[in-house]
């Protein structure tokens, strides 16, 4: 028996890589108060097809490739050729936008290749509550392209792009989190079918500071746990998929990005494990500022990806992961034949100990 649920533990994946994250750009035509990157974004820093071509020959092995980076994807003119590409390739393939550049002409174009979903970052229900968060973007403007592309899915009697929306939770001088259940009913009306409530926390920058809604010590706000509850019951009533984040951070085995099956190249050519080690140079974890080393461990434009993925330095990255793994494993086995769950877990990359993405926040 023992050995039956090992193999089923282990069962091999059907392509070597989950996912593919490119970063199409860290050009952005957007100034949103919360963003980390917003020095860098007026730069002209997009990925280049000759960049593009370096990976294309990869999307063989990957089952998913996303094209979203630090900027706005939609900056990026080749994005609709990306998207062929990857799809040819037998791979699912989206991105996150703040959808203002999604002219309806761009999104026919993007539904004749095959877009299998995108993602659109709109934080607040009420124009007055998103135009002081994204500042620079046009409220009714982002709706009207969402609604467009939805009439274009119904009159081509299309399933995809399947569409989410993303509601990064804040309080303070930008608080949005009340908005929560109208937001719901919102994405209901645009024929949103997922709707994720992300919190302010990754690469977070010294000014916001008090602006997130999660805690490490006692209790979240008691009227956040109330829309929360209510964000869920309104998803019920409108059959919207909800994916709400943990308000009290609590270490996972592996985070979300998964780097031992996944791995992130920007718009350089550089690879990382994940778009938060392509550039952490500090970051505020339980309210202290730390320092992250970088996690750049080539740059395809210099070397193929196969030989970067197998160097020694990315190998015991990837180790450190396996390992906690095969732990987490081993418990899970010994719990099912009638012993203790007991997961004891060797330490997490040294750039990982303080990102709440392995926090589940």
């Amino acid at each position: 028996m023992l050995e039956k649920i090992r193999k089923h533990l282990s069962r091999p994946a059907r392509r070597p890589h989950q996912l593919l994250q490119i970063e199409s750009s860290l050009h952005c035509n957007l100034e949103c108060i919360m963003c980390p990157w917003t020095e860098i974004h007026h730069q002209d820093k997009i990925l280049t097809l000759e960049t593009f071509d370096r990976i294309r020959p990869y999307f063989s092995q990957v089952e998913g490739v996303d094209l979203t980076g630090g900027g706005e994807t939609l900056m990026n003119p080749h994005i609709p050729a990306m998207v062929q590409a990857a799809r040819q390739a037998g791979c699912q393939v989206g991105f996150s936008t703040n959808g203002l550049m999604l002219s309806p002409a761009l999104a026919a174009a993007l539904v004749d290749r095959s877009l299998d979903w995108i993602s659109f970052s709109v934080d607040a229900a009420t124009s007055e509550t998103y135009q002081k968060i994204r500042q620079g973007s046009d409220f009714e403007t982002v709706l009207e392209n969402m609604a467009a592309l939805r009439d274009l899915k119904t009159r081509l009697g299309r399933n995809t792009p399947k569409m989410m929306m993303v509601f990064v939770m804040m309080t303070g001088d930008y608080q949005n989190y009340h908005e929560l259940p109208a937001y719901l009913e919102l994405a209901h009306s645009l024929g949103v079918e997922q709707v994720i409530v992300k919190n302010l926390d990754v690469i977070t920058k010294d000014i916001n500071f008090g602006r997130g809604v999660f805690t490490h010590r006692g209790t979240p706000l008691p009227s956040v746990e109330a829309i929360r509850e209510q964000a869920r019951e309104k998803s019920g009533e409108l059959g919207i998929q909800l994916r709400l984040y943990e308000l009290q951070p609590r270490q996972q085995v592996i985070c979300e990005q998964n780097p031992v099956r996944n791995l992130y190249i920007n718009w350089a050519g550089n690879v990382s494990p994940c778009i938060t080690l392509s550039y952490a140079e500090t970051r505020v974890f339980d309210g202290r500022q730390v320092h992250v080393p970088c996690q750049v461990f080539g740059n395809v434009n210099q070397e193929p990806l196969e030989v970067i993925w197998q160097k020694p330095e990315y190998v015991a990255f990837r180790r450190a992961y396996a390992e906690r793994l095969k732990n987490e494993q081993e418990a899970l086995i010994q719990a099912m034949l009638g012993g203790e769950e007991q997961v004891a877990l060797p330490p997490a990359p040294e750039g990982c100990q303080t990102c709440y993405y392995l926090y589940g926040v």
